[in-house]
């Protein structure tokens, strides 16, 4: 009897002693494998991710027409109304006002356009962004005349299709706006992506030990590019730097073609040769070991034994005073001729290029290489030259619309194709960090639209600009790839080996610690 109490609390002890390791293994093992196999991923804006699809870009812009009368005010008024009024990019607000009669009366007696523009500028704000003044002017010799400020002559009421011809060609550029939003404009391969600053280097490139060049590389950059660039402070920060490569020879392959000039023969060198020279000049500018863009100006100093060097488009002579070319979204070269009289002698060639024709090349590759696209011309319309290296008032809004459509644009469709590859791939983390980026660039786009909306062009470009990092950031954050080579099979084809074991004995014992917690008899008594 003894025995037999003995041996039912063996059985017991042995039953609970199976149930705990069963409990123990499937109330806290395996949720605890569970939970810390799981991939973490905080919670994101999806819904408002995919609605960037049906959002429109609406970017208000103000015009103000001033006239003679309140006839022509209201014709040029609603003419410029109706044609923008199918537009679903730029939303223009029309004013109209009548000139005062000491205004107009200045006006028409003023000898040029520059004199008129004072004249206006006393009368009403012109440094405001994103306006423009359409002010009537009757002595104009054409119908329409652009200044370099934000405003716009016009003739009389016959010059409204003019008008709307230059306000959308040259000072909005709806096309170009219309194409940034669709990430499918030419120029888009040409200018620098966006970025919050850059590098622009100024290389002076001396291929001849026997070429004594004299140029002032870096007053140059400072009062050329350094006034230029200082007009888009808005926009980016620039770092200006300049130096000197020696010994960088090339051969252009260039042929000796006998002409009527004071050396009796230059040497054509084909265009599509011209950018080999890239390459020599990458080995030795070392102008990659930063993480900004670099936009680089090279002056190469073209030996007088080859010079001078002269351009050819297939078999087409370049007619240009600056032999110069253009790398989209590298920069652009100068090619510095000597002139005759300096290749005189046997020793050596003091050369001193024109600063103001080299630097003036410069600046004019600048400008689309940073967004500024050359303009069309308009039949009986005229923009005025550019006076100075600073690029004209309306260009810089014009920058400003589209940098800030641009960054836009390319964070929306950034989240957008984080947003489809997270959902395609279950396993990528998604920690405090990057949920933080994604939700910054969420709220960065909404405020710059509602900016834009509102026509606050320098608030929009900022807030758009850290919407664009944000969403740069997160994309590119490399905690995204911990767990991209690890798929699901192959996390079953660890941990299975290691549960399977200690799983068989679990499995094979719950049947008798079920019959066991029944009540029921483990085994039959065996017969005396």
């Amino acid at each position: 009897m003894g025995k037999q109490m003995k041996s039912d609390a063996d059985e017991s002890s042995r039953m609970w002693a199976s149930a705990s390791f069963v409990g123990v293994l499937i109330v806290i093992g395996l949720p605890l494998w569970w939970k810390t196999t799981e991939v973490y991923r905080v919670s994101l804006p999806y819904d408002k991710i995919a609605s960037f699809d049906s959002l429109s870009h609406t970017i208000a812009t103000e015009v103000t027409v001033m006239a003679n009368d309140e006839s022509i005010a209201s014709q040029i008024a609603g003419l410029i109304e109706k044609s923008f009024e199918d537009s679903t990019t730029l939303k223009v607000k029309v004013n109209k006002t009548i000139l005062s009669d000491s205004l107009r009366n200045t006006l028409e007696s003023v000898a040029d356009e520059p004199e008129a523009i004072e004249e206006v500028a006393a009368s009403v704000s012109v440094s405001k962004p994103n306006t423009l003044y359409v002010v009537q002017r009757s002595p104009l010799f054409q119908n329409v005349w652009l200044s370099g400020e934000r405003v716009m002559f016009f003739r009389d009421s016959k010059a409204g299709p003019t008008i709307i011809q230059a306000l959308k060609n040259w000072v909005y550029q709806t096309s170009v706006l219309k194409a940034a939003v669709s990430e499918s404009d030419e120029a888009r391969r040409t200018r620098f992506p966006p970025g919050g600053g850059y590098h622009v280097t100024l290389s002076v490139a001396v291929p001849s030990p026997k070429t004594k060049l004299r140029f002032p590389a870096r007053d140059a950059m400072e009062d050329y590019i350094g006034t230029f660039v200082d007009e888009l402070s808005e926009l980016h920060n620039f770092t200006l730097k300049s130096q000197w490569l020696y010994l960088l020879d090339f051969d252009f392959q260039a042929k000796e073609v006998k002409d009527k000039s004071e050396y009796g023969r230059h040497f054509a060198v084909r265009k599509d040769r011209l950018h080999l020279l890239l390459t020599r000049l990458e080995e030795r500018a070392a102008t990659h070991v930063s993480e900004l863009p670099t936009i680089n100006l090279v002056l190469y100093a073209v030996p007088c034994e080859r010079a001078p060097l002269v351009i050819y488009d297939d078999d087409t002579r370049v007619p240009t005073p600056v032999h110069a070319f253009m790398s989209p979204k590298w920069g652009g070269v100068v090619l510095a001729n000597p002139r005759p009289e300096e290749c005189r002698g046997e020793g050596e060639w003091e050369v001193e290029p024109n600063v103001q024709r080299v630097m003036g090349a410069f600046v004019a590759q600048l400008r689309p290489l940073l967004g500024i696209p050359d303009m069309a011309h308009i039949p009986d319309a005229q923009m005025d030259p550019l006076r100075s290296v600073t690029p004209r008032h309306w260009e810089v809004d014009a920058l400003l619309r589209l940098r800030v459509l641009e960054q836009i644009t390319s964070a929306e469709n950034t989240l957008q194709s984080l947003a489809q590859s997270l959902g395609e791939i279950s396993n990528i983390v998604i920690n405090d960090e990057v949920g933080a980026s994604i939700n910054a660039a969420v709220d960065g786009i909404g405020l710059a639209r509602s900016q834009l909306a509102a026509g606050q062009l320098v608030e929009a470009y900022k807030s758009s600009r850290g919407a664009h990092r944000a969403a740069e950031t997160a994309f590119m954050e490399p905690s995204l790839l911990a767990l991209l080579y690890f798929p699901d099979d192959q996390k079953y084809a660890i941990y299975i080996p290691l549960f399977l074991p200690i799983m068989f004995p679990v499995v094979l014992s719950l049947k008798t610690l079920l019959l066991w917690l029944r009540g029921k008899p483990l085994h039959k008594e065996k017969a005396d």
